[in-house]
């Protein structure tokens, strides 16, 4: 095994990668029921981790995106455009219904929201809310709920309601994650185009 080249710390090559395409993750579902309080934990703290994620970046490198993809805000709000989706997919399941509604696969809500054109703060105070709201739902279910069973529409594999809280979780990581890449490599790619104007 040929070691690292020291000129580029192993920290940096591992963050310049590309995090894994969203509808390529593969899951495998079965948790058991005691990670229900963990699972819940993850939910109600991603506004807090948001919040850290864009921690001292100004409005501006906030909203830019980058090769024409999605600026931090955007993964942000897209976030919270996925509530009314969820609220839905609750609904679902508390009637036993067989199959759980689509995604929208263009994610239209968060192209047509403007997210860049509203502040941070603004952006962060939503995610929080509707977080807020969705989590203290989630608290009263009961052991019988969380195992009621789903298909998931894209997946097209059975899930049962605590799966699916998982799948929000890691779906809520996984924009965190897009979301602080783009800030870091807009952060290098100012600092470069400032150092080569030098």
């Amino acid at each position: 095994m040929q070691a690292p080249d020291d000129s580029t710390p192993l920290r940096a090559g591992l963050l310049a990668h590309e995090p894994v395409q969203w509808t390529e993750r593969n899951f495998a579902f079965g948790i058991s029921m005691n990670m229900f309080p963990l699972v819940l934990e993850r939910l109600r703290g991603t506004p807090v981790r948001a919040r850290d994620v864009v921690s001292g970046a100004s409005e501006r490198l906030l909203s830019t995106r980058l090769n024409q993809k999605w600026s931090a805000k955007e993964h942000l709000g897209h976030l919270s455009d996925l509530h009314s989706l969820e609220e839905r997919r609750l609904r679902e399941f508390l009637a036993n219904a067989s199959t759980l509604s689509p995604a929208d696969p263009m994610n239209r809500a968060t192209e047509t929201a403007d997210h860049n054109q509203r502040s941070i703060g603004a952006v962060l105070g939503l995610l929080r809310v509707y977080r807020a709201e969705f989590v203290a739902k989630l608290e009263n279910l009961s052991e019988k709920d969380l195992c009621r069973t789903a298909i998931h529409p894209r997946l097209q594999t059975p899930m049962r309601m605590l799966d699916w809280m998982y799948f929000i979780a890691e779906h809520d990581d996984h924009h965190l994650a897009k979301a602080r890449q783009v800030l870091r490599e807009l952060r290098f790619s100012s600092k470069f185009d400032q150092e080569n104007q030098e």
